[in-house]
C-alpha cells in the first residue's frame, strides 16, 4: 500500500487548520502555507467536510475551519477516508483475498506488518502531527537564530 499525495495533502490541510483551530482560513492560504497544489484542495476539503471534521464558509471572512478537536482525528482515519481500507498487500484485503491462503509462508509476516502499521497510524492523532510540526519549526528557528559554528 502506498499512501498517495492526496492523503498527504489531506493531512497537511488538517495540520494547517489544527495550527489555527479557531480561524477560518482560505483554501488558497492553506495551499500556499502547506505547499499543496490549489486545484487539489476543494475536493479534499469536501471529503473532510463530509466526515464532519471541517466546515467551509463562502464570502468575505470565510474559509475553512476545523470542527473536530485535533486529538480526535487519527492519521489512520484520514488515510482511510481518502484511500479506503489500508492494506500493505492485496492478500490482506477483504475483497479478493489471497489464492494462497493457508499455504503462503508470507501471510503471517504481512499480517504482522499490517497490524503494526495500523497501530502506528491509529495511535497518531492530528494533535501529535501538529505538535511535531510546531517542534520542527521551533528547532529550525532556533538554528537560524543561533547557527552552529563549523
Amino acid at each position: 500500500m502506498e499512501v498517495t499525495k492526496k492523503s498527504e495533502y489531506a493531512i497537511s490541510a488538517l495540520v494547517e487548520l489544527g495550527l489555527h483551530p479557531d480561524e477560518y482560513i482560505s483554501s488558497k492560504e492553506i495551499a500556499r502555507r502547506q505547499n499543496i497544489p490549489p486545484n487539489f484542495l476543494p475536493q479534499i476539503i469536501a471529503t473532510l467536510g463530509s466526515r464532519g471534521w471541517v466546515e467551509g464558509v463562502r464570502g468575505p471572512g470565510g474559509g475553512v475551519k476545523l470542527l473536530t478537536p485535533p486529538e480526535r482525528i487519527t492519521v489512520r482515519e484520514v488515510v482511510e477516508l481518502i484511500e479506503g481500507p489500508v492494506a500493505i498487500t492485496r492478500c490482506l484485503m477483504r475483497e479478493g483475498g489471497c489464492s494462497q491462503l493457508g499455504r503462503c509462508p508470507l501471510h503471517s509476516i504481512w499480517a504482522q506488518a499490517q497490524e503494526a502499521l495500523l497501530k502506528v497510524l491509529g495511535d497518531t492523532t492530528l494533535r501529535n502531527v501538529v505538535d511535531s510540526h510546531n517542534a520542527l519549526h521551533r528547532q529550525a528557528n532556533a538554528e537560524l537564530a543561533y547557527p552552529r559554528a563549523r
